[in-house]
């Protein structure tokens, strides 16, 4: 009996156990890591390095719940950003169609009587082109950006003119500036709604 013990002793500490030993240090080594990068809880810190690899099962349980955590956030965010695309994609369009009307405009003005409009033109352009590049790569194709990127520097060109002194919308719809962007404005949104 005792020499069953002794060999069973020596199988464990002289075979299995120098086995074991550098895998729970890999394990140990990689919750570390792990713990560094993706789960700042000093908490946990002080578990991995008291109680070494004895803790390392608790953690590796607590690493596939953070990874199955973040894999469903990662499937909501997706949810979202297709959500904010087709709200970004639409809202631009909207704009480029009050750039486009002369009596939308004037509608508008007479709604908002109290705001500079030309002001408010190119401050609601600024507001929904100039979101994530990433928004603006996935909501139009390479030949409506093209078109963007020209109502966006035609734009640029005629505020700086202006330098946030804007005239009135009557003045405004009768400068060239105007004109040349309710032209543009039309061409594009007939390019990109048919």
């Amino acid at each position: 009996m005792t020499v069953n013990r002794e060999i069973m002793h020596d199988i464990f500490f002289h075979i299995i156990f120098p086995v074991l030993l550098p895998i729970a240090m890999i394990l140990w080594v990689y919750c570390i890591w792990y713990l560094n990068k993706y789960d700042k809880n000093t908490n946990r810190l002080i578990m991995l390095l008291i109680l070494n690899i004895y803790y390392v099962p608790f953690y590796l349980f607590r690493i596939r719940r953070i990874k199955k955590e973040n894999r469903i956030k990662a499937i909501s965010e997706d949810i979202y950003d297709s959500d904010f695309i087709t709200i970004s994609r639409t809202s631009i369009i909207e704009t480029l169609q009050l750039w486009s009307s002369k009596e939308r405009q004037l509608d508008f003005h007479k709604l908002e009587s109290d705001v500079n409009l030309p002001q408010e033109l190119f401050q609601q352009w600024d507001n929904v082109y100039r979101i994530d590049s990433k928004i603006i790569e996935e909501a139009f194709t390479k030949s409506e950006k093209e078109l963007l990127e020209t109502f966006d520097k035609t734009l640029m060109t005629s505020n700086e003119k202006f330098r946030n002194s804007f005239p009135d919308i009557s003045e405004f719809q009768n400068t060239n500036d105007w004109k040349v962007l309710n032209h543009l404005g039309i061409e594009i949104v007939k390019q990109i709604t048919r």
